[in-house]
């Protein structure tokens, strides 16, 4: 038998590399996008979901101590116990080189006070009874001789700001201010004392009047005249001046609530001892 040849061969083999080449599926156009040309075929196998690992236990959700309890404020009349182990702890504030003479020659004035008002970044606003912590240590501002013995203590509210103010040569005051957190009240503001050292001791800061108007009223001209602590709010205020050809004064102002008095005190040191006057005005 004669096989056909020719023209027949070539049809047949184009048949049969059509047939074969319409087994692949073609590409559509967003695979060619997805899948480089002349890429390598391979089978991408899903894996087997496995179960999300259990989260930790935060410790805000632990349950609340039962013995725990959070202070939203104090009682003024019921301080807290004393914590045992007491681990509250002073921390040095300030401190002044001071001349005490012939009653404990070069001291100091140290000022210590609670170490959580003192370290860096607390934000020294005052402090206020009502308020937490309620367990915060008093401020101690103590007298050191030259031998580095402590002859005097005195104890302020927490925090506690103390400046020298020079009232003439080898002359000062000690101005010690309680710094107070005020909540909601006129009369409310940091308490300004005013003290000095006399025979080697501190001691509250008085002059002898020599000047008062009106004439009538006490203290009379001839008797001492102790400051008080000034309450910096809206009725009360001191400050220092330098008036010109006299020597730096501390100037205390009170207003009287009903009289609307307002009264004036300077203090000075002038011929080698504390003076004051007093000027009345309505």
């Amino acid at each position: 038998m004669t096989l056909p040849g020719g023209p027949f061969l070539a049809a047949m083999g184009l048949l049969l590399l059509s047939c074969t080449r319409g087994d692949a599926p073609a590409s559509t156009t967003g695979e060619a996008a997805v899948a480089p040309p002349n890429s390598a075929f391979s089978a991408v196998v899903a894996p087997v979901p496995t179960p999300a690992p259990a989260p930790a236990p935060s410790l805000s959700a632990a349950p609340p101590d039962a013995d725990a309890t959070v202070i939203v404020a104090c009682d003024p009349e019921k301080p807290p116990p004393i914590p045992s182990p007491d681990r509250r702890l002073y921390a040095v504030w300030r401190t002044f080189p001071v001349d005490l003479g012939a009653h404990g020659g070069a001291g100091k004035l140290r000022v210590l006070e609670d170490s959580r008002v003192t370290q860096p970044g607390a934000p020294r606003a005052g402090t206020h009874p009502t308020q937490p912590p309620c367990d915060l240590l008093p401020s101690r501002v103590e007298l050191i001789d030259e031998k580095g013995a402590t002859v005097q203590v005195e104890r302020f509210l927490p925090e506690l700001d103390v400046e020298l103010r020079s009232m003439g040569p080898g002359v000062f005051l000690i101005e010690m201010i309680e710094r107070i957190h005020c909540l909601a009240s006129c009369w409310c503001g940091d308490s300004h004392a005013f003290w000095r050292i006399q025979g080697g001791r501190l001691v509250p800061h008085e002059g002898r009047v020599v000047e008062r108007r009106p004439a009538a009223g006490t203290p009379a001209v001839g008797a001492m005249r102790k400051v008080n602590p000034v309450t910096h709010g809206c009725y009360e205020s001191s400050s220092f001046e330098t008036l010109p050809g006299r020597p730096p004064a501390l100037s205390v102002r009170r207003v009287a609530m009903g009289s609307f008095v307002t009264a004036t005190e300077l203090h000075w040191f002038e011929d080698g001892e504390w003076k004051a006057s007093i000027v009345e005005r309505k």
